[in-house]
């Protein structure tokens, strides 16, 4: 009798490189990121029991690209304004496509690098690059790796900092020691 098929349930937003495009799936217990180009597909597992962080970092990619499609809109408003005829009707036209991807950049919020971690890898998740869509991320699996791993209480976590600051361990982790 064949397995009944892992439920799976897709995570929003869709990354994309030169020549693939990368999507992220939640499963009852684990996440699976596919990254497929035209002719092939590559799959990464991570497990909910093996997660050890979840990095998020906000990134000047999107304040970047807000910066340089201002730019653009701005020159083709002017342009737009100092021509006659068709050449206003193109320029018109430039300025109105940058000024709709000027909005949908804007709208969409800034842009992220998150990355997760396990014990023998660490790889960035690139379907999350909007930070607004990081978090809701990490809002719906931190319940999810909690359920698995438990939750460490406060005056443990601050019990083990102490141990570690007494102890010198962070110290000769840091120093290579």
């Amino acid at each position: 009798m064949p397995e009944a098929p892992i439920p799976y349930r897709k995570v929003r937003g869709a990354g994309r490189g030169t020549f693939e495009r990368v999507r992220l799936f939640f499963a009852p217990d684990h996440l699976l990121q596919v990254k497929s180009t035209g002719y092939s597909e590559t799959y990464s597992r991570f497990y909910f029991r093996d997660i050890q962080a979840i990095q998020l970092r906000q990134t000047p990619f999107g304040t970047i690209i807000t910066g340089a499609l201002a730019g653009f809109t701005v020159l083709f408003a002017f342009a737009a304004l100092m021509t006659d005829d068709i050449a206003q009707i193109v320029w018109a036209a430039f300025f109105g496509v940058c000024l709709v991807l000027l909005a949908v950049n804007f709208f969409r919020g800034p842009t992220c690098d998150c990355q997760i971690r396990t014990a023998v890898q660490t790889r960035r998740l690139d379907s999350l690059n909007r930070l607004k869509q990081a978090q809701k991320f990490l809002a719906q699996i931190k319940p999810e790796i909690d359920a698995v791993q438990g939750v460490l209480p406060p005056e443990e976590v601050a019990r083990r900092l102490d141990l570690i600051r007494q102890t010198g361990a962070l110290t000769d982790t840091l120093q290579g020691g």
